[in-house]
């Protein structure tokens, strides 16, 4: 699933305690009487509730987007042991009726609610927790077995679930579930279970752990929202590192991808201005500069195969997902392979875009064989490339063909006559944030040893300020982001919902743009605006 928000993430905080001959994890396992096995009777495959789950689960499982293991089926259970569990054997996640009822008492929240529950147990399953358990269980009859059964830290579990399941139900769409420690308990109280439990955390332990997660979570989702920015105004170095940190904490095709885009887009700089004339559709997900030594003499060769490697790896994770395809063949054009440039663009970036429905993706795909016909010297064939995606709304294409026509874009317009010059979002210029400029040191992050990201979420009331400093070059950079939705306007009367040509008039054609499987971002000199997949402007950030 894509995503039309700038970040992926939240947080979770049920624990688990199936027993380990089940090879199990529950939720809240509240009884051992009956096993998955027999829970045939009891399934619900035909309700409104039932589906209503099921759509849910299917979006999470689409937004971690990790295809190399087989996705466990869904079931929905009348019996109420576990309220949501996952049955290794069985290779199914189960969420039982009544936890389900007790979610649908969020109401508007009643789907990030399921999400908060699923996502804990998807995670559960693709960070293998159940390894170490179904060792102890099967072999407790030896020394070793008994060893990991006591070492078998099931917080640790709980808490990594929480936290990686977030992580995976903000990317899904369903935003920043804040209330966790409310939900645990209407669970417990719904299911009779006492604060106190022999051999478990007690109910206030989990909230705690719960809401420690949560707040990890959030700075997980700021620093990939800082990532993306950095990439839109070119700051490869910086966020290599941004992106490289958050594969630490969470793999993701997204992720795999935004790397390679920055190494990728870091290499254009090697090109001159005659090698490289068009703008290429790189891709970068907005929705979650190193290099490796490839015995390669050019420094920009390196950065172009290690986009490759990163391009491969998000393939290897969803072979559907058409970004990275697109990705691949921009790089192996920039390498002066045409033929597997034309391959993956036009075999598999197109096909992965109909299966995986990436439509944007599809028309940037064909805008890439157009730069290729074009460096072909088949200028009819790029014009009707061009012609054809400028006509289903691509800006992109729109460039490309006034290049080759040798009609250039408009430049930027410096000032508005009778508009202020200076940019403000909650009533605040970056000037003047700078003055008092404060940050939360619990927030900040050190990346590297010379990159670090902080920020100060009091900000405004409706904006979030991000700072990424690298002590190596002696850089500050700065971003102050609108929250979705934000009714404000920029300095020249441009708010939410304004479409590209509105901007455009406003500020001029920008000299750099970058795509999004959804959308485009148009980076000026100080301020960026963010498009939805109708041209649309959705979120847009000042910078220094």
């Amino acid at each position: 699933m894509r995503k039309h928000s700038l970040a992926l993430v939240i947080g979770m905080l049920v624990l688990c305690a199936a027993h380990a001959q089940e090879r199990s994890f529950g939720t809240l396992h509240l009884a051992q009487k009956t096993k998955p096995s027999s829970l045939s009777g009891s399934r619900l495959t035909d309700s409104s509730g039932y589906r209503k789950a099921l759509n849910v689960y299917n979006k999470l499982v689409q937004a971690r987007g990790d295809f190399r293991f087989p996705v466990p089926a869904f079931l929905m259970t009348r019996e109420e042991n576990r309220v949501a569990g996952i049955n290794y054997d069985q290779l199914e996640i189960i969420l039982e009726e009544k936890a389900y009822k007790v979610c649908a008492t969020y109401g508007a929240q009643s789907d990030a609610a399921m999400a908060f529950l699923l996502g804990h147990e998807l995670t559960h399953y693709y960070e293998k927790h159940a390894w170490r358990r179904g060792f102890a269980a099967d072999y407790r009859d030896l020394p070793i077995g008994l060893k990991l059964d006591s070492l078998l830290d099931g917080a640790a579990n709980e808490t990594e679930a929480d936290y990686l399941g977030g992580f995976l139900a903000y990317s899904a769409g369903y935003g920043l579930f804040d209330k966790g420690a409310d939900l645990m308990q209407k669970l417990y109280t719904a299911y009779g279970i006492p604060p106190e439990l022999p051999g478990y955390p007690s109910l206030s332990d989990r909230q705690a752990l719960g809401q420690r997660s949560a707040e990890k979570l959030k700075r997980l989702v700021e620093l990939f929202d800082m990532a993306n920015l950095l990439t839109a105004i070119g700051k490869y170095p910086e966020a290599y590192e941004c992106y490289r940190y958050l594969l630490m904490q969470y793999q993701s095709r997204e992720i795999y991808n935004n790397l390679g885009v920055t190494a990728l887009l870091d290499a254009l700089r090697y090109f001159s201005g005659s090698e490289l004339k068009f703008r290429i559709p790189v891709q970068l997900d907005l929705e979650s500069t190193g290099s490796r030594n490839l015995g390669l003499i050019n420094p920009r060769d390196q950065m172009l195969n290690q986009a490759i490697l990163h391009f491969d790896a998000a393939i290897s994770m969803d072979p559907n997902y058409a970004p990275a395809y697109l990705n691949k063949a921009c790089a192996y054009m920039l390498l002066g392979d045409a033929g597997r440039a034309r391959f993956y663009a036009g075999t598999e970036a197109i096909e992965a875009a109909k299966k995986g429905g990436y439509p944007k993706t599809e028309t940037d795909a064909a805008i890439l064989l157009g730069i290729l016909d074009a460096q072909a010297g088949e200028t009819e064939k790029a014009k009707t490339a061009f012609q054809k995606a400028a006509n289903a709304g691509s800006a992109l294409a729109t460039i490309n063909l006034n290049i080759l026509l040798n009609q250039p874009p408009g430049a930027e317009i410096a000032d508005a006559a009778g508009l202020p010059r200076v940019e403000r979002i909650d009533g605040k210029s970056l000037a003047e944030i700078e003055e008092t400029l404060a940050v939360d040191p619990k927030r900040s992050v050190e990346l590297s040893a010379h990159v670090a990201f902080h920020q100060n979420p009091k900000q405004g009331e409706k904006s979030r300020l991000f700072v990424c400093q690298n002590t190596r070059t002696d850089a500050v950079i700065l971003f102050h982001l609108t929250e979705p939705g934000y009714t404000g306007k920029t300095a020249r009367l441009i708010g939410l919902g304004s479409d590209r040509s509105a901007i455009v008039k406003a500020y001029g054609e920008p000299s750099r743009t970058v795509e999004t499987p959804l959308g485009q971002i148009m980076a000026y000199q100080k301020i960026l605006f963010i498009l939805d997949p109708k041209g649309q402007l959705t979120r847009w950030a000042n910078f220094q």
